[in-house]
């Protein structure tokens, strides 16, 4: 294992010894669970060794891990097979690089995020899919069923996760975000009362098309001003930007009325509006305003540019209610705490401190096991905290205030 990743080398071997007493043999069956791990970050092998080993646990399969040389020593701690390509067929793959727009047959839990463990899960029960296609819709209909209609009870919690979340964010006033604006104009020479769209990042090979709706419109826009954080022909625009890594968030957020976000984004959680160009595994819950085709991304944008030019905004209060209940659940709700892991921000002491928990945990109790069994069988899109069926543990929200 490399050192720079785990840490020295006796926290390396303190580790492997504590992950063979904890696991062991994994257990015999006629399948196999793939688990590819070929990440750099010992964090994020460890996630999906892990998850791997709980669903062999579940499925009485065998554990096969496709990984890099330098991490196979790890992957039989935890008692995957010698042979890394086992003849036996796979039952379901759980993937820290999981392909988005690869059709599936089997199972797919796709470990991502910090925190301490997050996943998303795709059972193909009715052919092949893929993730692309229907993670969004999945985790939009269990965030209808069972976020939504306990919004009430979940409400102090997702204020407190947006509080913690902001930390990046130092404004408390709409004053100081008022002279933040007119700083941050005159610094770049823009007209601090006209309305200001920022456009995140994009992926070129997936969001070429609706990014390049968004710069056409913007260079025949008179009405806006326009902050790019990815290159774009401005061609002397007087009101185009190109503001890649010379903002900070605070500034980036104090400027922009509304937003073109390419992937996630928290922004409508703090009062401004995104228009989803790109994929989004929350796109379906409702925060954001999702164009179905290009003309409909452009009639959003001339609408958002309309709005707030009269000094309207594109967000409404439910929009902003639903992106704190979708940060709640994307940072607390679906994020597992488990002893059979570290927390991410462990960092470099990751390796002491999870073979510190892989030597006093009892693997069968843990959490985790009780996740992973609800996702699997409800087939459930994502792994969760506790049991939203269970009106106890929801009313427990409710007493956390």
């Amino acid at each position: 294992m490399r050192r720079r990743v785990v840490g020295d080398g006796e926290h390396a071997d303190r580790l492997l010894a504590a992950a063979r007493a904890c696991w062991g043999n994994g257990p015999g069956g006629a399948g196999c669970v793939v688990a590819e791990a070929y990440d750099e970050d010992l964090r994020v092998v460890a996630r999906t060794l892990t998850v791997a080993r709980v669903v062999c646990g579940l499925l009485k399969a065998r554990l096969a891990v496709l990984t890099r040389p330098e991490w196979m020593p790890l992957a039989r701690a935890f008692g995957a097979a010698q042979e890394p390509r086992p003849e036996a067929p796979p039952v379901a793959l759980v993937t820290s690089r999981a392909e988005p727009a690869v059709p599936r047959e089997i199972p797919v839990v796709h470990v991502h995020g910090t925190g301490t463990l997050q996943a998303y899960a795709l059972f193909p029960d009715q052919g092949p899919c893929s993730l692309q296609d229907e993670l969004p819709a999945r985790i939009g209909a269990f965030f209808e069923r069972h976020v939504w209609p306990h919004r009430a009870l979940i409400r102090p919690g997702a204020e407190r996760v947006a509080w913690r979340a902001r930390s990046g964010y130092q404004v408390r006033t709409d004053t100081e975000r008022r002279q933040l604006r007119h700083q941050g104009c005159a610094r770049l020479g823009l007209d601090a009362d006209r309305p200001t769209i920022a456009v995140l990042g994009h992926a070129p090979d997936r969001d070429a098309e609706l990014f390049g709706v968004t710069a056409a419109l913007a260079a025949a826009d008179e009405r806006a001003n326009w902050l790019f954080t990815d290159p774009v022909p401005a061609d002397g625009h007087p009101r185009i930007r190109c503001v890649g890594g010379t903002l900070s968030t605070t500034m980036l957020w104090s400027m922009a009325d509304a937003a073109v976000a390419f992937g996630d984004s928290d922004l409508p959680a703090f009062g401004i509006p995104v228009i989803q160009a790109g994929w989004s595994a929350g796109g379906a819950c409702g925060a954001a305003h999702v164009p179905g085709s290009p003309e409909e991304h452009r009639r959003l944008l001339e609408e958002a540019v309309a709005r707030h030019a009269k000094g309207e905004s594109l967000l409404g209060p439910e929009q902003r209610e639903r992106a704190r209940l979708w940060m709640w659940l994307r940072r607390c709700g679906a994020d597992v705490p488990t002893q059979l892991l570290a927390h991410w921000e462990q960092g470099s002491d990751y390796a002491r401190t999870l073979a510190v928990n892989l030597r006093h945990v009892e693997p069968g109790a843990d959490p985790l096991q009780g996740a992973v069994r609800r996702m699997w069988e409800r087939r459930e899109p994502l792994l969760t905290r506790f049991d939203f069926h269970d009106q106890g543990a929801l009313a427990c929200l409710g007493n956390a205030r």
